[in-house]
Order: C-alpha cells, then sequence, then structure tokens
C-alpha cells in the first residue's frame, strides 16, 4: 500500500475534533500562509482557516459515520452542514426555508480590513457521492443573489474535498502516517474511556475533598476542575491499558514496569514534603518523563500527556501518603 493510499485511509476513519485537528496540520504543513481559526472563545464565523493573506477559506467537517444508517443520509447530513458554513460567510439565515438576511459578527474580527473571500474549500472526511457537489453549486448561486457579499467575493468559487483529495494534491511521508495515526488511536482511546468505570474513587474523592479544605476557599472551583479533568485522564489511561493487554502485550508489559517506577518515585517525592498534595506538577513531570520513551513516538504527546496525568489520578486513590486535614480545618 503507497502511503498516499494509507493516509487517505486513515483520513477517512478520523471524525469529529480529531479530523478537523489532522486536516489544519495537513494544511499548516503544505501551505505556509495557512492561518488555523480557533473555534473558542466566540466562535470561529464558520472559518476552520485561511491562507493566502486571507482571501482563502477552508471548512472541515468530520461527521460521526455511526450517526447514519445510510449513504444518502450521511450525503444529505454534509450537505447542510457546509450550506449552514455557505451562509455564515454571506451573512445569511434561514427563515421558514426562506433565505434572510443574518449577521456574522465574528467574521469581522477574523478577516483583515478590506479583506474578501474569493475561495472557498469544503473538506470532508466522506466523499464518495457525487450529489455533494451539485446541491452545494446550487445553494452557492442562490446565496450569491442574496447577500450583500461584504466579506466574500461575488465571483468566489467553491470546492469539496475528501480524504483522497487531501492525500493527493500535497506529499505524504511517514510523519504523515504516523500523526493520523496517532489521531487515530486518541480519539479511540476518548470513545473507550466514556465507557470505562474506576473501580474504587473512594480515596481519590477523599484526597480531592481534603485538597478543597487544605486550600484558600477561591481556589475551590479550580480544585473542582482539577478533579474532573484527573478522572477523565484517570479513565483515559485504564482505557490505554485495556487496549495494550488486547492488542500489544510487550507494550503493555512495559507499561506496568513503568507504572512501579513511577510510583516508587511519586512516593519518595510524597514523603519528602510536609505539603505532598503541592507535589502534583512534579509527579505530573515523573510520570511524563518515565512513559515518554516507549510511548510518546508512537502514540504522540497528547495521548502521552492525558495518560500520565491519569497515573497521577491512579497514584492519588492508591498511594499510601496521606493528605491529613489540621482538626481545626
Amino acid at each position: 500500500m503507497s502511503l498516499k493510499v494509507e493516509y487517505e485511509r486513515a483520513l477517512s476513519r478520523l471524525t469529529g475534533d480529531a479530523f478537523q485537528e489532522e486536516v489544519s496540520v495537513r494544511l499548516a504543513t503544505a501551505i505556509l500562509s495557512f492561518q488555523d481559526v480557533p473555534r473558542k472563545p466566540h466562535g470561529d464565523g464558520g472559518l476552520d482557516g485561511l491562507s493566502h493573506d486571507a482571501e482563502r477559506a477552508y471548512c472541515c467537517y468530520g461527521p460521526e459515520f455511526d450517526n447514519f444508517k445510510t449513504a444518502k443520509e450521511l450525503t444529505s447530513d454534509i450537505v447542510e452542514k457546509f450550506k449552514g458554513d455557505l451562509r455564515k460567510l454571506f451573512e445569511l439565515a434561514m427563515d421558514n426555508r426562506k433565505i434572510v438576511a443574518g449577521e456574522n459578527k465574528e467574521i469581522a474580527t477574523i478577516l483583515p480590513d478590506g479583506t474578501t473571500l474569493k475561495h472557498i474549500t469544503l473538506i470532508v472526511n466522506w466523499f464518495n457521492s457525487h450529489r455533494i457537489t451539485g446541491p452545494i453549486g446550487t445553494a452557492l448561486n442562490k446565496y450569491r443573489a442574496a447577500s450583500t457579499c461584504k466579506y466574500i467575493d461575488k465571483l468566489a468559487s467553491v470546492v469539496v474535498w475528501g480524504p483522497k483529495q487531501l492525500a493527493t494534491l500535497f506529499p505524504v511521508d511517514e510523519s504523515t502516517i504516523l500523526r493520523s495515526q496517532q489521531a487515530k488511536t486518541l480519539k479511540e482511546m476518548q470513545t473507550a474511556a466514556q465507557l470505562v468505570a474506576i473501580n474504587d474513587p473512594s480515596k481519590f474523592d477523599a484526597k480531592m475533598s481534603a485538597l478543597t479544605k487544605l486550600c484558600a476557599p477561591f481556589q475551590a472551583d479550580a480544585i473542582a476542575g482539577l478533579k474532573e479533568t484527573f478522572l477523565a485522564d484517570w479513565r483515559m489511561a485504564l482505557a490505554f491499558d485495556q487496549k495494550l493487554d488486547a492488542t500489544l502485550p510487550g507494550l503493555h508489559k512495559s507499561l506496568e514496569d513503568h507504572r512501579l517506577r513511577i510510583l516508587q518515585q511519586v512516593v519518595q517525592l510524597m514523603i519528602a514534603s510536609d505539603k505532598p498534595w503541592t507535589e502534583l506538577g512534579r509527579a505530573g513531570n515523573i510520570a511524563r518523563t518515565t512513559l515518554a520513551p516507549d510511548f510518546e513516538k508512537t502514540f504522540g504527546t497528547t495521548l502521552l500527556g492525558a495518560i500520565s496525568n491519569g497515573e497521577v489520578a491512579r497514584l492519588i486513590g492508591e498511594c499510601p501518603i496521606g493528605w491529613e486535614v489540621p482538626p481545626n480545618a
């Protein structure tokens, strides 16, 4: 199998944010002027990326295939999603099935003053039907006629790309394949983690409750957020453990060995401190440093970070070092 075909298949298996993130990295690697458009905190105005002095726009969509029973349903969903993106760029909306004027407040803060979009690329993880292009072209003509075209050129062109086009248009190397595989694994772990149950989080909960009492009252919200992040990453670490146990027993053995070393070093760290809860950051660094040689290259920094954080959460619950709350607290 050629690298191009392998990458095409990898792209077609990515969905949601994982697909969009891979597309953004791919475009940034291939197009010097590519600019990713962050969705947070105010929305992206219908744009996922820009290039060529902000005259070319990119809209990305990775539908979850399990949500559709037939190719017809998937095709319809893709068309409607991209029609919605185009309406935002043309500052239009739908009211009782009629096209009406709308307002896109964010696009003015994204595009440079005086710039209009001249070409739009719609990128999707499934492009196996020509019935996507016709309805989008028809909608484009309607939107041109209805819009004042403040931010988009009246003659702007629109094309649809799928995994094949994205894999063909730019060179594919080993690092590209590895990155797409990492994205796929991360997505799988995030999905699997939602089904994982932590057997006994009681000691973890007790220590996090103690931490809330030990810290200043204004830090309560931050500690609550930290707790939720720890629990999510703990489930990720458990899902990763289960995956390795089922598919890569050699790496699973390495993971178990690393866990023992992490436990030993973290216990020593906690024993040496009169405020062990202040050592969580260093504990995380210990976990990442210990796991990185065997897992970072294959699984990527994002998954490694979650697994390392999850191991720290597990140790909070299992480490014999207590976080004592003073009697008068």
